[in-house]
């Protein structure tokens, strides 16, 4: 979604009102309860809010397990460290060098690190340095409860959503590309743009990512269909990566280029899958049959040629280029059956429950 797309504007727009909310809430909060710094809350949900629910899940468990960490720690430094200058400048040097040291086990001791900091630092000359470091520490929590309340009770933007809607939008633009793909291969194999597939496997690539936070977090808050979200993230993976191998096969010409004698199977076959495709990117179940059918029509009418002898006229760089080219075709119909076939399943489960 570009920054341009109207959707986006609209997105960021009402990320700008929540994370206003968020910050007033929080330092509202804070002063309710007389904290004498509310800044603190008011930080800690600006930069708890993110623009989708998953994202705020993490970051809000990012930043409260990273600040009870470095809480902890703070105030263990204070109970073993005198509050001298040199043991104060010591203790500083050995919990951030320990959170720091941390962090590559999990990223959340960076967040400790600044919290033990604070609790540390920020206590000094106080009556009671633990009491004081524990109230910083119950600003930042009441600033990470804020955001959180926030991104899930108004205008919820759910990673979920976004992802059905990239991977909707990814199937149409998958099927163009295939049936762009073939019609050059048939069109006496005419090379196209190598790059012609580099923003599409970007966006691919970043369904992975987007699913696992939809697993991670927000499967803990809402209902969802998870395994078909599944089912069709590995799917366009499959798909984008035979795409690719169509492409190399498709450029690695060396002379010119020839007629394909099973032209019409493949065309069939392109003609199918991609309306597969399409119909996964409208929620529709793809047409088993009509794929099953174009499928073994293609493998027919090539081991029928291959028996008459047929193929053993053609140059071998040509066979090789033909095979891996119809190789990636087979692929993805066997994909699509696959995942026609599971998609049933997935349904049949839902509707038994």
């Amino acid at each position: 979604m570009s920054i341009s797309d109207p959707r986006s504007q609209v997105s960021h727009l009402k990320h700008g009102i929540k994370t206003g909310i968020a910050a007033v809430t929080a330092y509202t909060a804070a002063s309710l309860f007389d904290l004498s710094y509310g800044y603190w809350a008011a930080l800690s949900g600006v930069i708890v809010m993110q623009i989708n629910v998953a994202d705020s899940i993490r970051m809000c468990w990012y930043r409260f397990s990273g600040t009870a960490i470095g809480a902890l720690i703070g105030i263990l430094c204070i109970v073993v460290f005198p509050e001298t200058p040199s043991m104060t400048l010591l203790s500083l040097f050995v919990s951030v060098g320990f959170c720091a040291y941390m962090t590559r086990y999990n990223e959340r001791y960076r967040m400790a690190a600044i919290t033990t900091t604070i609790v540390t630092l920020a206590s000094l000359g106080q009556a009671h340095r633990i009491e004081f470091g524990l109230f910083r520490v119950v600003e930042i929590s009441i600033g990470v409860a804020s955001a959180f309340l926030v991104s899930v009770l108004i205008w919820p933007l759910r990673a979920a959503d976004s992802l059905k809607g990239s991977l909707c939008s990814q199937f149409s633009e998958c099927a163009d590309h295939y049936e762009a793909l073939m019609e050059s291969f048939l069109n006496k194999q005419t090379e196209l743009d190598t790059e012609m597939l580099d923003s599409f496997n970007n966006k691919v690539a970043l369904n992975r990512a987007t699913y696992m936070k939809v697993l991670r977090h927000e499967s803990l808050l809402y209902i969802e269909d998870t395994d078909l979200l599944g089912l069709k993230v590995r799917t366009l993976e499959k798909s984008g990566s035979h795409l690719r191998a169509m492409l190399h096969a498709l450029n690695n010409v060396h002379g010119e280029g020839y007629e394909i004698i099973m032209k019409e199977e493949l065309r069939t076959l392109s003609k199918v899958s991609a309306e597969s495709m399409r119909a996964i990117s409208a929620g529709k179940t793809p047409d088993e049959e009509a794929l099953q059918n174009a499928f073994n029509a293609a493998l027919k009418r090539l081991e029928a040629l291959r028996k008459e002898g047929v193929t053993r006229r053609f140059y071998l760089q040509k066979m090789v280029q033909f095979f891996a080219f119809y190789h990636s075709t087979q692929f993805i119909c066997k994909d699509l059956l696959q995942y026609t076939k599971e998609r049933k399943k997935v349904m049949d489960n839902i509707q038994e429950n």
